[in-house]
């Protein structure tokens, strides 16, 4: 009994979507791939709605899905304003509409909403891929017979990310308690005040990554050529199935297109 009951905890334990981290990474390579060589309307909204049913297939929690809608809200301003420059500074094609020195044409509509789709396109594929445990891209590196060194240091790199975010946003509470409120500031004053944050957060972030080499030597790291893992990232059929038809996919678009 309770032999069947560690077997299900790994299996559980060993990936924590629907679908294989190794699966996920050939799709997004794809998705980001088609969206860098095609630059129109039509395959960015494609994509972007593939990518959302992708978010939607690994069953993300909702804590992870509010996160998501976070960052899009935050940065939906940035991407608004980068189109409308786009648009407005970008000539080329056929004019759609003037009023004496600005013109709308068509190069620069289509570059513009492309452009910003392609961006919201990053943000969406970025918060997936942020919010997947770092274990499960060692995991995926060593089956991929990814050297153990560059799988740590990729997989480290990706875990200190919402480390820099979690600590800009206690320094933001604090300045919050002290009665500033970046929210209700000017332009100016904002930058100032992250400009000021960013040094304390790189400090932060330098002490930790000394403090996480000095328990990496007490483990003694690298010390043998071969690692023992409590888990095991196996491909199922439904992996695997995916894979095929994603690279398929992938070059039928780019022999047809």
């Amino acid at each position: 009994m309770k032999l069947k009951k560690m077997k299900k905890e790994q299996k559980n334990n060993s990936s924590t979507t629907l679908l294989n981290l190794r699966t996920i990474i050939i799709i997004v390579s794809a998705i980001t791939s088609l969206s860098v060589v095609y630059n129109t309307i039509l395959m960015q909204v494609a994509l972007l709605i593939f990518s959302i049913f992708l978010l939607l297939i690994i069953k993300p929690s909702k804590h992870r899905f509010h996160r998501l809608l976070h960052r899009m809200k935050i940065l939906l301003k940035i991407i608004i304003m980068l189109m409308i420059f786009q648009i407005l500074f970008r000539h080329g094609g056929e004019t759609i509409w003037q009023f004496g020195i600005i013109k709308i044409t068509s190069l620069g509509l289509n570059y513009g909403v492309s452009s910003s789709l392609r961006l919201m396109l990053i943000i969406l594929i970025a918060g997936l891929l942020l919010d997947i445990p770092y274990y499960d891209y060692i995991l995926a590196f060593r089956s991929w017979k990814i050297p153990y060194e560059i799988s740590f240091l990729v997989a480290s790199v990706i875990h200190f990310i919402p480390i820099f975010h979690k600590q800009f946003v206690t320094c933001r509470e604090a300045l919050n308690l002290r009665g500033i409120e970046i929210s209700k500031s000017s332009l100016f004053v904002r930058f100032k005040i992250f400009s000021a944050l960013l040094f304390p957060v790189i400090a932060r972030a330098v002490s930790e990554v000394k403090y996480r080499s000095i328990s990496l030597e007490l483990r003694a790291f690298r010390l043998y050529p071969e690692r023992t893992y409590i888990y095991n990232a196996k491909l199922s059929w439904f992996d695997l199935t995916v894979q095929i038809f994603v690279c398929l996919v992938f070059t039928i678009i780019v022999i047809l297109i």
